[in-house]
């Protein structure tokens, strides 16, 4: 009888994804945010996942190829929100809102707190340019939208980006994620809360609409990554 066919695994399947490849970046991801980069070997990530040396590297050239793709899920979807809420129209005190609310969440809904990558050392890399090109031009869009309520130059049109990043110190780390996007609740609390924040703190009203709206962009955000 022939042998199976495909990469073989040390064990059964052990991490969170329906792919290999999605395991193993929730396994680096435990790895990299509890112990850092350094100190993560490819031979700790394949044991984690159950899985040979040999086999992730068939998944990932490198671990600076898995860290990097841990850090553009944090961007990626961030960049596509914006784009619909550029199509979107609405006030810019309703893009402003949902885009905190939107980025806020995004770092919820993860099971490891992936904000604390951008504190690793090994994150300010010139290896990775590319992320970091991302991230700036994802803080452009932020400043941008507040310059329109308070002004061009206006110190505190750097203030919102920089709120919606503070959820990385107000979650846990502990491979359950505090909010999870297919629930009942379309926003979690916090970043409701730091979306009311960030407009607070440039002067800006609340539009008595924001969630809805907000949920709205959502919704036609991942309607369009779908079609893609």
């Amino acid at each position: 009888m022939a042998g199976a066919v495909g990469r073989p695994r040390k064990h059964s399947p052990r991490r969170k994804g329906s792919t290999a490849r999605e395991e193993i970046l929730d396994a680096s991801a435990e790895l990299f945010t509890t112990q850092g980069y350094a100190t993560t070997s490819t031979h700790q990530i394949a044991d984690a996942v159950g899985i040979r040396q040999a086999s992730l590297y068939y998944h990932f050239p490198s671990k600076s190829d898995i860290f990097i793709s841990l850090l553009k899920s944090t961007t990626e979807p961030s960049m596509q929100i914006a784009e619909t809420l550029s199509e979107a129209g609405g006030t810019p005190s309703l893009r402003l809102w949902a885009l905190v609310a939107a980025e806020a969440r995004l770092l919820l809904s993860s099971r490891w707190n992936l904000g604390r990558l951008y504190q690793l050392p090994i994150a300010v890399s010139e290896e990775f340019a590319e992320f970091h090109h991302e991230r700036a031009a994802l803080a452009r869009v932020f400043e941008e939208i507040a310059e329109d309520i308070v002004g061009a130059g206006d110190p505190r049109a750097q203030l919102p980006f920089l709120l919606s990043q503070t959820v990385t110190e107000m979650r846990p780390n502990n491979g359950t994620a505090p909010f999870s996007p297919s629930g009942e609740q379309a926003l979690p609390d916090t970043a409701i809360m730091l979306a009311d924040a960030a407009l607070k703190v440039i002067g800006a009203e609340l539009p008595a609409e924001r969630v809805a709206w907000c949920v709205g962009v959502l919704n036609q955000a991942e309607a369009n990554a779908d079609e893609k």
